[in-house]
């Protein structure tokens, strides 16, 4: 009996602790090709960028801020395409802490950008430490071969979304 109180106490401590707003970016070119970011010290985890809201910012905001952090690329670079329905909400092991304030998990939101630059743009290192190891551009499908697997089941909605804005796009042409 003392385990099972044990293990409801801390369930109860995290749960009075909230989600944190998260955006989470879908970065194409002109070719259509999505950016996909290799994390620093994790070879083999391919993910989007993406940040947690800061108290205060608007998600367009971080959706900006955090391209500009994570891949070097100037807020000039990039077009605010639209906010996806897509949203995935996960609960961490153990609760984090991200400034003053604690968190049991992720509410994300998907985001579609359009990058207006040139792959010299991209700079991992503008992140103290970088972010990412390395980076790629990839169609929606070889994102889905790819892409770590804790991530692929949030990314797969997103995805479809960014084919349908494709079709949707080539059909007003």
């Amino acid at each position: 009996m003392r385990l099972y109180s044990n293990t409801l106490k801390a369930w109860f401590e995290t749960m009075n602790h909230p989600l944190r707003p998260n955006v989470c970016c879908l970065l194409f070119n002109r070719e259509d090709q999505l950016l996909v970011g290799e994390r620093a010290g994790s070879p083999g985890h391919w993910q989007f960028p993406q940040g947690g809201i800061d108290p205060g910012d608007s998600a367009e905001e971080t959706v900006l801020r955090e391209l500009e952090e994570e891949i070097g690329v100037p807020r000039k670079l990039l077009s605010l395409e639209k906010q996806l329905r897509s949203t995935h909400t996960y609960e961490w092991e153990e609760v984090r802490h991200y400034g003053t304030r604690t968190y049991r998990g992720q509410s994300q939101t998907f985001w579609l950008v359009e990058f207006l630059g040139e792959d010299h743009d991209i700079d991992l290192t503008a992140c103290k430490p970088p972010e990412f190891e390395s980076w790629r551009w990839c169609s929606s499908a070889e994102v889905r071969t790819i892409a770590a697997p804790l991530r692929l089941s949030s990314y797969l909605m997103p995805l479809r979304e960014f084919e349908d804005f494709l079709l949707l796009r080539e059909l007003k042409r």
